[in-house]
């Protein structure tokens, strides 16, 4: 039995995430094709559109048969530490392959942008720090390097999706019999235009327009039962109320806090009058809007650069839905995991990485109007999904 694996968020998922899916098929000859999916928040700290359970019964409509969860801890995290937990989740599994969506399928060069994010030559980081001091931002000025040192264009690298291939294929080193499958992307990670290979950042941005109809028709037809957001409001009051309540030591102590921003944060989160009037006042060079939009969602969790210390890897795997049919699989896994491989909250129950989970979980819940929706608990009472 071949097993590949994906990382993925589907916030939501489209057609491009189908195309995907199909292509690993293809291309790897595998029998099965699971994912790790992010939660209830994303990458960047901003909230999941639709539920995780939805999310992994849209996916399994469409060629997936199980879906596991990447936990908060590491789904919202920077791109080394999301790739980390996806790559271990599912190296743990057992999975054969590793499949991810790049802007280019050559492995070649993937492996070598990895070296050098691996070991980064001091040569190398002068030149990133000269650009740095001609006011590039970092993610610009370490891909205008990256191109210059590898002779290729800095366009051929200097991508959304190449920095996350080359963390997988970093990750992946902790499983040296896992092999990687890169399939092109289609359509641009950013483009805001609607199409048949609409960009997800585009499908948010028609929900959130009320334009539902655009959207679903990017999305594949056996996933659109799923894919009605309900409505949201900002996480604003929710955040400031947080924030207004944590000391500058508590502020200190959320991860990728350094340089005295806890006293800026501190106060600019007593002056501000919303999260997005709060990132404006707080982005600079170093801190990006993504990073410290990371920062924030850490804050609302409760995630502390400690708890990032004591779980350096996921420690489980949860199964979020599987496949009509596939059980076959999830028999392979629970022979070839070496994770704990489970599928009751009530398992997992006291475990620190997990109660994380919880916290994001009821932190997204009054997010909604619907008085269902905003119960506390839910990861106890949701069952996984079997489609």
């Amino acid at each position: 039995m071949r097993i590949a694996g994906i990382v993925a968020e589907y916030n939501p998922f489209h057609r491009g995430h189908a195309y995907h899916i199909a292509q690993t098929r293809a291309a790897t000859g595998c029998d099965y094709v699971i994912v790790c999916m992010a939660g209830h928040f994303t990458q960047r700290g901003e909230p999941a559109i639709l539920s995780k359970w939805d999310r992994a019964r849209m996916a399994l409509s469409c060629g997936v048969d199980a879906v596991f969860e990447l936990p908060a801890l590491f789904a919202v995290r920077p791109a080394d530490a999301f790739a980390r937990g996806g790559v271990g989740v599912l190296g743990g599994l057992g999975a054969d392959v590793l499949s991810f969506g790049s802007e280019t399928a050559d492995l070649a060069l993937l492996r070598r942008l990895a070296e050098l994010r691996e070991d980064e030559p001091s040569a190398f980081s002068e030149m990133v720090h000269s650009k740095l001091d001609a006011g590039m931002a970092h993610a610009r000025a370490w891909g205008e390097a990256a191109g210059e040192w590898l002779g290729v264009p800095p366009e051929a690298v200097n991508q959304p999706n190449l920095t996350l291939a080359a963390e997988y294929l970093r990750a992946m080193r902790r499983f040296p019999g896992m092999e990687a499958a890169a399939i092109e992307r289609r359509g641009g990670y950013h483009d805001d235009r609607l199409g048949e290979f609409a960009s997800a950042a585009a499908l948010r941005a028609a929900f959130a327009r009320g334009d539902g109809d655009a959207a679903l028709s990017a999305i594949p037809e056996a996933a659109r039962p799923w894919a009605k957001p309900d409505a949201m409001h900002a996480m604003d009051d929710m955040l400031l109320l947080r924030l207004r309540a944590m000391t500058e030591e508590e502020l200190r102590a959320l991860p990728g806090m350094g340089e005295g921003l806890e006293h800026r944060l501190y106060r600019l989160c007593r002056e501000m009058p919303g999260r997005e009037a709060l990132l404006e006042a707080l982005k600079c060079r170093r801190y990006t809007r993504a990073r410290l939009s990371r920062m924030l969602a850490h804050a609302l969790i409760g995630i502390r650069q400690e708890d990032l210390d004591v779980c350096a890897s996921p420690g489980y795997a949860r199964l979020l839905g599987l496949r009509t049919g596939a059980e076959a699989l999830l028999r392979e896994l629970s022979r070839r995991s070496s994770l704990p491989l489970l599928s009751s909250a009530a398992e997992l129950k006291g475990d620190s990485c997990f109660e994380l989970e919880c916290r994001a979980t009821d932190a997204w819940a009054l997010l909604h109007d619907e008085p269902e929706l905003r119960r506390a608990g839910r990861e106890y009472r949701e069952k996984f999904v079997k489609i």
